[in-house]
């Protein structure tokens, strides 16, 4: 916590994401809990998290634009713009026009715009902090992704029985708000974004160069290779996440939706915060390592007749990918050169959760047809493929310890070379 007093960017950065995350916690809670109960159908509700998740795999065209205009004011631009699309969701049932389709219809848009928040804030530590602070700056910045999850998806799933899930998009649209003036506080060094004016096409033309040169930097790299294994266990988790409201309700309710949420979150930022202690083991022994026990106890989850013992089971079963997730944030930070980073970042996002929507609406469907409970079980076969596709591929299965990552071993530039 030493980094948030002795930097001051980087403790405005966290207090952002910190105060907008617990508004985000509440206003997924409320969104998909109010398809649902507007509906009835978890298929609607897997239309929802469809919808939802789909603009993170467009992050890849925000990459570009990151890298040449200014990360602080597309930061406040995007979470002013949130903020007022939300108020349309009071406001419609304040008027009695509130429908499923409305809500559809916002989630994605508010989605997409926060698809700029990851890679800005992953691009900005570089910016703001050495290389042997990035492991810890990645850990806290993970609290304040899952902290707030893990305390606010649990609370939300009893307000939302208490006060309704139209009163909690109030709270997401203050939170914004507070947001926009944190990230205004933010004093960052001069960038090497050119400040000479260029014609529309000469942007447009530069823009798509950059784009290329991204998909070059990540699929025909080892960050590539790493992406294969996420497709499915992220195609896994958005069946779950999906099959979730169902799920719950068969369990117990709203009350059990909140708490099996939280419980995703728990144990990411549990395993987040431990990352420092693994800072100095190999990464690629820690993903084969931590998913194959991610997928034991989230299989045993599924079998258990004791609701709380699920709920703690698979709240166990995040604790080791919320570890790696750190690892591979900071191994990518270390290898990537600063000037490619965010459309890297942003791409690495993008491949990461492209099949999450597929995932979503497939998950939603078979819940339908199968019952939530199988498809829970299903699921969990995601991580159980991550531990095998790492333990037969030599060169993830070898990766070092994050910090030590030499980039010219990997085809990259090292970062001295770069800067001189």
């Amino acid at each position: 916590m030493k980094l948030l007093m002795q930097n001051k960017n980087f403790g405005l950065l966290f207090s952002a994401r910190l105060i907008t995350n617990i508004g985000d916690s509440v206003y997924f809670i409320a969104a998909m809990w109010l398809v649902y109960d507007l509906s009835g159908s978890s298929l609607y509700s897997g239309l929802a998290g469809f919808l939802t998740m789909l603009p993170r795999a467009l992050q890849f065209i925000i990459g570009p634009v990151l890298d040449r205009y200014s990360i602080k004011r597309l930061l406040i631009a995007t979470q002013a713009a949130q903020a007022i699309l939300l108020v349309v969701i009071p406001i419609a049932s304040i008027t009695g026009k509130l429908t499923v389709t409305v809500v559809l219809l916002i989630m994605p848009v508010v989605s997409f715009l926060n698809q700029f928040s990851f890679p800005a804030e992953s691009a900005l530590i570089p910016r703001i902090m050495d290389k042997e602070q990035r492991v810890q700056a990645n850990g806290l910045m993970s609290l304040a992704y899952q902290g707030t999850e893990a305390a606010f998806q649990a609370i939300g799933g009893v307000l939302v029985v208490a006060i309704g899930a139209v009163a909690l998009y109030s709270i997401d649209i203050v939170t914004f708000f507070i947001a926009v003036l944190l990230f205004s506080l933010l004093t960052l060094p001069k960038s090497s974004i050119p400040g000479t004016r260029v014609s529309m096409k000469t942007q447009v033309n530069q823009y798509f160069e950059d784009l290329q040169e991204g998909f070059h930097i990540v699929v025909h790299s080892v960050i590539g290779k790493m992406m294969v294994s996420s497709l499915v266990t992220n195609f896994a988790l958005g069946a779950v996440i999906a099959t979730l409201p169902a799920y719950a309700n068969y369990l117990g309710g709203s009350g059990m939706y909140g708490l099996l949420m939280a419980g995703m979150a728990v144990g990411s930022l549990t395993g987040a915060m431990a990352a420092g202690r693994f800072a100095n083991k190999p990464v690629g022994k820690m993903l084969i390592i931590g998913y194959f026990i991610g997928f034991c106890l989230w299989f045993g989850a599924a079998f258990s007749s004791l609701t709380y013992l699920t709920d703690i089971l698979f709240a166990a079963s995040m604790v080791a990918p919320g570890c790696n997730n750190v690892l591979n944030f900071t191994l990518i930070q270390n290898v990537v050169p600063k000037t490619m980073l965010a459309r890297a970042m942003s791409l690495v996002a993008s491949l990461a959760t492209c099949i999450m929507p597929l995932g979503s609406l497939t998950g939603g469907a078979l819940s339908n047809v199968f019952g939530p409970k199988v498809v829970f079980i299903a699921s969990s076969f995601g991580f159980l493929f991550y531990a095998l596709y790492v333990a037969c591929m030599p060169v993830l299965r070898h990766l070092p310890v994050a910090s030590e990552v030499e980039p010219e071993h990997y085809g990259f530039p090292d970062e001295t070379s770069v800067n001189s």
